[in-house]
């Protein structure tokens, strides 16, 4: 059964809805400082000629990606979004009766891709730890198996694969399979775990390296993301996609996006300044959070999450509960601005019970200890 996605609530509707004047958004991985200047900027231009169609392939973005990554162009797909291009890549490769690997707490798309394409999602658990258990996603491939999903870091621990690990999980995999890798966050990653595409799919025709304008970029209502992959693979992809897919705005916003390289600086620095002050945050308020390689924080609040969760929508706060059974005391945090985590900790301190007052907590799992 696919499930549809459900995305963190929107601002609006929560005002309207609360009758609140000031409500902010800490749920959906945004970078707090929006775009480029420049991006916001160019989509102002009056020779944008948006009553003609988009540029159908996106070649002009294309080759920018292109000279950047220091790859072909033909290795390079744009679509509307990374969730498109994993549509694309189910339709590509998956047919009824297939198999795709993936674990139990990732993006909840993975899963539905599969299932629009009539295969069968095979769940590997993530470790105690909450890392990918690589050897085992391993020995779960079968001959029924045609691709498999892996984020690094992963959505919603944050947790990213060693580099190591990840390279002889690729050498070991067999060449017929597909790996997905969704590098959504890549550039927030520690620069020893940071995958470069060009080089992981020059070593690996099998694998799909899939990245997105929607996070550090700060382009998420623009949608727009890309493929890297082999030329071969590129060519399958694009059979799949509809024309003219991706707007005339979202191409040219991207494309200048990708240049402006002191904005995407200033983001990546701006969320390790503010990973660092919730560690503190939470420590200091007894609270348990995964140490995390994107641009948000899982935290451990060991009370249903749900409840959580409407207290501080009721305050104005929107944040993002975890709806697996292992993390159900578990909220998504994204990473701010000090204002913002000033309202968040402030909020907490007012929705979680006092010390003694508390309500039994639900046991810690392992990587809480």
């Amino acid at each position: 059964m696919v499930c549809p996605y459900e995305p963190g609530k929107p601002i609006r509707e929560v005002r309207q809805e609360l009758g609140l004047t000031r409500v902010v958004k800490l749920a959906s991985n945004e970078n707090p400082l929006g775009p480029s200047p420049r991006a916001i900027d160019a989509l102002g231009r009056s020779d944008l000629e948006l009553h003609t169609y988009p540029d159908c392939d996106g070649w002009v973005l294309r080759d920018a990606l292109a000279r950047h990554l220091g790859i072909s162009i033909d290795g390079i797909v744009v679509g509307a979004g990374s969730s498109d291009l994993m549509r694309l890549v189910a339709e590509a490769f998956v047919d009824r009766g297939d198999e795709v690997i993936l674990t139990d707490l990732c993006f909840s798309v993975y899963a539905n891709v599969t299932r629009l394409a009539d295969a069968t999602p095979a769940i590997v658990p993530l470790d105690d730890r909450l890392d990918h258990d690589l050897e085992r996603m391993l020995s779960t491939v079968s001959g029924r198996t045609r691709a498999i999903f892996l984020a690094s870091p992963n959505n919603p621990t944050g947790k990213a694969i060693p580099t190591a690990d990840l390279e002889l999980f690729l050498e070991k995999l067999a060449p017929e399979v597909v790996c997905v890798l969704d590098l959504a966050y890549n550039e927030y990653v520690d620069p020893s775990l940071r995958v470069d595409p060009a080089r992981v799919v020059e070593r690996h025709p099998n694998v799909i390296v899939l990245r997105t304008f929607s996070k550090v970029y700060g382009l998420a209502g623009l949608r727009v993301g890309y493929a890297v992959t082999h030329p071969t693979v590129a060519r399958a992809l694009l059979l799949g996609q509809l024309p003219f897919s991706t707007s005339t705005a979202a191409l040219h916003a991207a494309e200048v996006a990708l240049s402006d390289v002191a904005h995407t600086e200033r983001s990546v620095v701006l969320n390790e300044k503010m990973r660092v002050r919730l560690y503190r945050e939470f420590d200091r308020l007894g609270l348990s959070a995964v140490r995390s390689e994107a641009n948000f924080v899982l935290v451990d609040v060991a009370l249903e999450a749900d409840t959580v969760f409407e207290r501080l929508l009721r305050r104005g706060l929107i944040v993002r509960p975890v709806h697996e059974p292992r993390l159900r005391t578990c909220l998504r945090i994204t990473t701010g601005t000090d204002e913002q985590i000033d309202l968040l900790i402030g909020m907490l301190e007012e929705a979680l019970p006092a010390e003694g007052n508390a309500p039994t907590r639900v046991e810690s799992a392992s990587w809480r200890r």
